[in-house]
């Protein structure tokens, strides 16, 4: 029994706390779910930040969303990783894999200081906008552990609605 929120609700949420980030913001979702990374991408446009997408499937899922008509960006919005390195941290929206703790993902290496491109600053905001899958605890709880260690703000649906279920009540 209950009543799910609608998807659409988690873009405003989206828009209050990307809006108010004062340097890099790194939001983790699943690479499959293309209406949640088109309202981050929605959210980076309105606050003029451009957008990286990080992790290979995520690139993959995106581009391949992009070519059919799914996800909608504007031209100039999305750069790679050498472009992203050289913008303010305060002009961009890093959309990675590892919402999960999965080890070899995108977000679990920037946790554990091993990526080789981006490493975690202790003014970056992390939003990890997904649930926590039963049986991830101790991976994502490792993971959080990590980016609060050097100092990064992690925002997740324990503290704010930036997830909701795809599943009916």
């Amino acid at each position: 029994p209950g009543f799910v929120m609608p998807e659409r609700e988690i873009g405003g949420v989206l828009d209050g706390i990307i809006g108010k980030a004062r340097k890099r913001v790194i939001v983790a979702s699943f690479a499959s779910h293309v209406h949640r990374i088109q309202q981050v991408v929605d959210v980076a446009f309105r606050h003029g930040r451009r957008i990286c997408f990080v992790g290979r499937s995520m690139v993959r899922n995106m581009q391949i969303a992009q070519d059919l008509g799914y996800l909608t960006v504007p031209d100039g919005l999305v750069v790679d990783m050498e472009q992203a390195a050289t913008l303010p941290h305060d002009k961009l929206v890093l959309i990675s894999t590892g919402s999960q703790g999965e080890p070899l993902s995108a977000l679990s290496r920037m946790a554990r200081g091993d990526h080789r491109q981006i490493n975690i600053r202790p003014d970056d905001l992390v939003i990890l906008a997904s649930s926590l899958i039963p049986g991830n605890e101790n991976a994502v709880f490792a993971v959080v552990n990590g980016l609060a260690r050097v100092g990064a703000t992690v925002v997740t649906q324990q503290n704010a609605k930036v997830h909701v279920s795809g599943h009916a009540s």
